[in-house]
């Protein structure tokens, strides 16, 4: 049957209800789903294939924060986007380990793209050569001496003096048999698709400096000399920063699959529970710079240092002087934890070293927990910040009590040490509560000798008092000297043990802390959860 058409005076009206309903719907619709997703506290985006940035000799992980910048504008997870800080005096052999070992502590066994400045890709490349290529998708060199570097030519002659100085420079010196042993064979292996850059305005790695000619190229790879197209021609440094070339990166980097990664909905809390500073070729170095907490943008200093107040570490603090005023935050987006520190050489002629540099980046995507940023610099230092990430609504309000402090064992040859020191809560809004304190001017001392048991397990004060300290996260510090009038004291016992209420159960546990001459100390605590 043929139907007939309405007449327009009718039609009209029935189109603007219609309209208005489907109008209506819609508004229901945006007002219902993102109260959905705030009720699941999740959120959705897509995760890219993590990109690890690697400088070159003599600089530091904060040369890479202008292209780490670009990389998380382009849509990159700031999570995702990681800086290897490592010493450059040191063997791209022994860094090409560490290398590894980063990408593991990291990102897990998930795949790569890296992107490597300089002798970056000396390091880069000894790991990719020793089976490293099976989880690296992409690789960039930019300004690498994959062939040697002209200016490290010296080191043939005098490689024990350049071995002193920087065992690098003499792998870097063409012909050397670090190089020699890289470029054997296959200088591209694996599935790993290699891209190179160099340019003719580099003054450290010129294509064509005769003592190493067209270093940065590879058999195998897509290599690229600038100036071509509209890249200009930039320095040594410039390659870092230079548009063009980031524009070939993130295409290149863009080949590879993208996935989908739920994100917790804010606003959270950040509490920095402890940063230290450890060193394995420098002793008791004098640090200044420091530590910075950025949230939402805003960077506020954790810890802080001029050269002339540099301070000697192992510092009697077993927080790092942390500022409690700034170290517990409420954000809604990513939270960037920085460090630059460096050690005042005091000596005539030697440069202060920069012995931990660079930032490590909280985002939604990573969750809720207990979580470590580490950054490292020349000397073996690094500096380690951990620190708890919650929601600002629905943690548990979770208190601590501390039950028990015991001397278990300390031995200098004397028959009565003199606990001075504390042991100290700290509570994640922040506050630092001492449950046991003395001073070395009023010191506890204890009767019974080496291999003891300590006969007052509460350290004559208030641990055991039944006090709780919340709400949580929390941190427990133990720093612990034995006062000896005749000759420097002794470090009894220091560390500090933390309890998160996203990876821990709530209960009593016994922590046990260590020092010198023996010296051990358990402390026994509960956490009380309603």
């Amino acid at each position: 049957m043929r139907r007939s058409a309405l007449p327009v005076p009718l039609l009209f009206p029935m189109l603007v209800a219609l309209a208005a309903a489907l109008a209506a719907a819609l508004v229901a619709a945006l007002l219902i789903a993102p109260t959905a997703r705030a009720a699941e506290g999740v959120d959705r985006a897509e995760r890219r294939t993590p990109v690890v940035l690697v400088h070159g000799f003599g600089d530091t992980a904060a040369s890479l924060d202008g292209l780490e910048d670009y990389l998380h504008a382009q849509g990159w997870l700031s999570s995702d986007l990681a800086e290897f800080g490592y010493d450059w005096a040191a063997t791209n052999d022994s860094n090409a380990a560490r290398f590894g070992a980063f990408l593991a502590e990291r990102f897990g066994s998930r795949p790569v793209d890296v992107v490597a400045h300089s002798m970056g890709s000396l390091l880069t490349r000894k790991y990719l050569k020793d089976g490293g290529s099976s989880r690296v998708r992409a690789w960039v060199s930019l300004g690498g001496p994959n062939h040697g570097a002209g200016d490290a030519a010296p080191c043939g002659p005098f490689a024990t003096f350049c071995d002193i100085h920087a065992a690098s420079l003499a792998d870097m010196t063409p012909g050397s048999p670090f190089l020699n042993a890289l470029n054997a064979g296959d200088e591209t292996p694996g599935a790993t698709r290699y891209t190179t850059f160099s340019s003719t305005c580099d003054q450290q790695i010129p294509p064509g400096d005769s003592r190493a000619p067209r270093s940065t190229e590879l058999a195998g790879a897509v290599n690229h000399v600038l100036p071509v197209g509209d890249s200009g021609c930039p320095s040594h440094y410039g390659l870092l920063g230079n548009d063009w070339v980031r524009r070939q990166i993130v295409a290149e980097f863009s080949k590879d699959p993208v996935s989908q990664v739920d994100l917790k909905t804010g606003p959270f809390r950040i509490t920095v529970d402890s940063a230290r500073f450890t060193s394995s070729g420098e002793s008791g170095p004098e640090l200044y710079d420091g530590l910075t907490l950025t949230t939402d943008g805003t960077a506020r200093s954790l810890w802080r240092r001029d050269r002339s107040g540099a301070t000697a570490f192992p510092d009697h603090d077993p927080w790092f002087g942390l500022d409690d005023s700034t170290r517990s935050q409420v954000f809604t987006g990513r939270a960037t934890v920085t460090a630059y520190l460096v050690d005042a050489d005091y000596s005539a002629g030697n440069n202060d070293d920069v012995m931990a540099a660079g930032r490590v980046h909280w985002d939604p995507a990573l969750g809720f927990g207990r979580f470590t940023a580490k950054t490292n610099g020349v000397d073996g230092g690094e500096a380690s910040v951990t620190y708890t990430v919650t929601p600002v609504q629905g943690v548990p309000a979770c208190r601590v009590r501390v039950d028990q402090a015991e001397l278990t064992y300390f031995d200098d040859g004397t028959t009565r040490p003199a606990l001075y020191g504390d042991i100290t809560v700290r509570t994640g809004e922040g506050a630092r509560t001492a449950v046991w304190s003395r001073s070395g001017s009023a010191p506890s001392t204890f009767p019974n000798q080496g291999n003891r048991t300590n006969p007052d397990p509460y350290f004559h004060q208030s641990v055991g008092s039944g006090t709780t300290y919340g709400p949580g996260p929390f941190e427990i510090g133990v720093f612990l000297w034995d006062y000896d009038a005749s000759s420097a004291d002794d470090l009894v016992a220091r560390g500090t043990v933390a309890w998160d209420p996203y990876t821990d159960q709530p209960g009593t546990r016994t922590s046990e802390f260590r020092g010198d001459d023996g010296g051990h100390v358990k402390v026994t605590w509960t956490v009380l959860c309603p």
